[in-house]
């Protein structure tokens, strides 16, 4: 495991030329290393038949308290809590062995922040997992602040507003993978980024300005924006 690293959260008093709002699941982290076998052994814990794998990554971005009423009638106790508990518990041992970075995450973060943009974080996870996965992996210095969903009433299109009033960007992009960064981006006025190398259904991204199959290429979006100098 890389040594822990803490997310700066910075309150700008100047705008920022441009702001870079990541979503974390599908598109930063490559969720199925470690929630896959995390749900393949729940399901065996709990003797509940499994749905298959693409069922199970279907529900990749969406609040935690959503995920679990999809568990539900599929076999499981009533007390969700307690299922909420052992799948964090089984998860987190999951991440330390089994979980990556999508190819080119950790390089590109760093041009982008070098390249002047500010770093944000937009996820429906919360902070625990958020941090968890950002420092066992070794990205979280590179992001200037994280906007969670610790109680699952805001909206990731609340929190890219939230952010955007934060930073007063020049240009801002939300980066993700599913249709609820799309909508965000766009209810937002931002440029929208969908990372079709993540768990989108069919038709998810089709309102993105751009979409992407690797990392990688965000550079080159980049670069046409004028939000890097290389």
């Amino acid at each position: 495991m890389r040594t822990a690293a803490r997310v700066r959260i910075v309150s700008p008093t100047v705008p920022t030329r441009a702001l870079w709002i990541f979503d974390l699941d599908g598109t930063l982290y490559r969720t199925a290393s470690s929630f896959l076998p995390t749900m393949r052994r729940v399901f065996e814990e709990f003797g509940v038949p499994s749905p298959g794998d693409d069922a199970i990554l279907s529900m990749v971005g969406e609040t935690y308290s959503r995920f679990l009423e999809w568990l539900a009638p599929q076999g499981f106790p009533d007390d969700l809590a307690c299922l909420g508990e052992r799948i964090s518990e089984l998860e987190f041992a999951s991440i330390r062995t089994h979980g990556e970075l999508f190819e080119g995450v950790e390089a590109g973060l760093r041009e982008l922040r070098d390249g002047g943009g500010a770093i944000a974080l937009c996820t429906n996870g919360d902070r625990r997992y958020a941090d968890f996965v950002l420092s066992t992996h070794g990205i979280a210095a590179s992001f200037d602040t994280l906007a969670t969903n610790d109680d699952d009433r805001r909206s990731k299109t609340e929190m890219v507003r939230g952010l955007l009033g934060q930073f007063r960007p020049t240009v801002a992009v939300v980066v993700g993978d599913r249709y609820h960064d799309v909508e965000a981006g766009n209810a937002n006025g931002c440029i929208t980024v969908g990372a079709a190398y993540g768990y989108a259904r069919p038709g998810e991204l089709d309102g993105a300005t751009h979409v992407i199959d690797r990392f990688h290429d965000l550079l080159t979006i980049a670069e046409r924006i004028g939000a890097l100098s290389r």
